[in-house]
This record gives structure tokens, sequence and C-alpha cells, in this order.
């Protein structure tokens, strides 16, 4: 019999579960082509390091941007890798469990789909992504219980109010994890004249980031070229540059939530007062951001605990209650 699997495609990172066997793949979002022949040489982790090894025909590509698929033959060579590494076969023509952020259009829904029908998979349905965090976390998403959780994470974030198996109230924006790297990279190079690696924005968001101003004062030191000369030097940058460069995204994160509670129905309203929000996603770890969120909206608000696989464990216990999640899956088909 054929295994059932579940899906988290994201920007950054991408991640395959079974009902049986758990995650079995959380890596990178990227897929490594030989352009001389067209053929997928590696995916995940396994794709990064290989385009640094080897000649410049092995090509790495992201193929998803914002919470969308922007290369429908790419995306379907990374879900057809995923499902290889998962030990799937393709004529095993599984049944596919897939999120889709709440903000998707039909297009994009349609695309992420036929995607993973070409990837080999007889049968997918899709679930937005907030209701699949809200079943991870164990909340009650079919009761009439406003249940209140942002999903953060590297190209879009969404912060929902869900009762009743639907979404009442969102926020939506296409940004995230991966726009503060490119906007503390973006600055770097107005202020300090040099270009860093992506991996090393990245490794300074983790150190000096604080959405609340809290690490002022400290500083890292980073391997980076001059952008007249391509020469490399060692650049210090301080904390205080780093959270400059987040400003606009966190503050436009904040707002999306604040709109999204201020929609809310009287009665739900009073439930995420009782009951607080839940941010999941990779960007929930940025320092101190639940913290800030928690102080404009009086709310309570939490990080959960490895908020990054939150939604591909929903997904994961879908695969064992399809029957009775039927109609959360049939409202992420519109």
């Amino acid at each position: 019999m054929a295994t059932d699997v579940a899906l988290d495609i994201g920007t950054s990172f991408c991640r395959v579960a079974t009902s049986e066997q758990g995650v079995l793949f959380n890596e990178p979002s990227t897929v490594a082509i030989d352009t001389r022949t067209g053929d997928v040489v590696e995916v995940g982790y396994g794709a990064m390091d290989l385009v640094a090894r080897t000649s410049r025909h092995v090509v790495a590509f992201r193929p998803l941007a914002q919470g969308a698929t922007i290369d429908f033959d790419v995306t379907a060579r990374l879900l057809a890798g995923l499902l290889e590494r998962a030990g799937i076969s393709k004529v095993s023509r599984v049944r596919a469990v897939m999120s889709v952020p709440s903000l998707a259009t039909a297009i994009e829904r349609r695309a992420l789909r036929q995607a993973a029908v070409q990837a080999g998979a007889r049968e997918v349905s899709l679930i937005e992504s907030p209701l699949a965090a809200a079943i991870g976390l164990g909340l009650p998403v079919q009761d009439p219980v406003g249940s209140a959780v942002s999903v953060l994470g590297a190209g879009a974030s969404e912060a929902t109010l869900i009762s009743l198996g639907g979404i009442v109230t969102r926020g939506t924006r296409r940004h995230g994890g991966s726009d503060l790297d490119a906007a503390i990279a973006s600055l770097i190079r107005h202020r300090h004249g040099v270009v860093i690696a992506p991996a090393a924005a990245e490794a300074l968001k983790i150190a000096l980031a604080s959405a609340m101003s809290r690490t002022s004062g400290q500083s890292e030191t980073v391997s980076a070229r001059t952008v007249e000369r391509g020469e490399p030097v060692d650049v210090v940058v301080s904390a205080d540059l780093v959270n400059d460069a987040l400003h606009d995204v966190i503050t436009s994160t904040v707002t999306m939530v604040q709109d999204s509670l201020a929609e809310a129905p009287p009665d739900l309203s009073q439930d995420v007062s009782a009951r607080g929000m839940t941010l999941v996603g990779g960007l929930a770890r940025l320092r101190d951001l639940g913290e800030l969120i928690q102080k404009k909206t009086n709310v309570d608000v939490r990080v959960a605990p490895e908020p990054e696989l939150v939604v591909i464990r929903g997904l994961q216990m879908c695969l064992e209650e399809m029957s009775s999640l039927h109609a959360l899956f049939r409202d992420a088909d519109r």
C-alpha cells in the first residue's frame, strides 16, 4: 500500500513527513541542476554543498519566493527529489497533503498542486498554513472558539484568527525572514561599501537582531568583499546597523497582527484575550519579536517550541484524520 505524505514547501525550507515515520526531511528548498543535461543532481543541503564544490554547470535554484512558486518545472523537480529522498518512488502514486499560504491566489494554489502531481502524487489536498499550524499546536480549530495563530515564514507572514474550521480574520504580508537577510546585506553594502554572502547576513540576524533593539553595543566581524575592487575584507557590523535594517519589516509585521486582531468579532476577541496568540515559523525565533507584539496588542503572545516544525507536524496529523478534516481541505482548494 502506498504511503501518504505531508509536504510543507516553503520559500527557504521544505519538509516532508509521513504519519508512520514523522518528519523525514527538513532542509533548504534548493535544487542543484546540471545545466548541460537538465538533470537534478541533488536537493537540500546536499545541493548547496555541491554547488560550492563543483564546476559552473551545476547551478542552485530556489523555485519559490514570497510563499509562491516562481518556477513550476523546478518546483516539480524539487518535489520529486524530496519524495525520492523520503524513499517514495514515483510509481507509488502517493496521496499528498500540502500546506499553502492563505494569501496564495487560485493560480498559485493550482501551480503547487500540479507540480506535486508532476512529481508523482496521484492525489493532492491543500490546507492553508495557519490551519495546519493550529492543528499542529493542538488547538480546537473546529470548535466555536477563537484561536489566534501567526505563521511567520521566510517569504510570507500571516496573522489569523481561526474558529469553526475556518479563518475568520487574517492579515498577510509577502515578506518574512528572507527579507530581513536581504535588508541587512543591503544596508551593509550602503554603509560599508562591501558585499556579504546570504549566509553571513542570516548569521548576523541570529547573533545581533532584536525586535526591541536590546542588542545595542554588540557587534560581529564578517568576511566580505569590496564593491569597487572585489577585494576580500573583514568588516565589523554593529547590532545598531542590523536593527536599523530590520525596522521596516518588523513594523509591517506588527501592524499586520494588529489589523487582524482589530477585525475580530467581539466574542472571538474575548477568546483571544483569554487564550492569547501563538507564533510559529522560522521568523518567530527573532529575538524579542513575541514580546514586541504582546506590547503592541495587549494580548499574551507565546512562541511555539520548534516553531518552524509546527506546520509540518499539523500536516502529519492531517494524514491520520483526512475524513474528519475534509472541509478544511475543500476550503483551501478555492
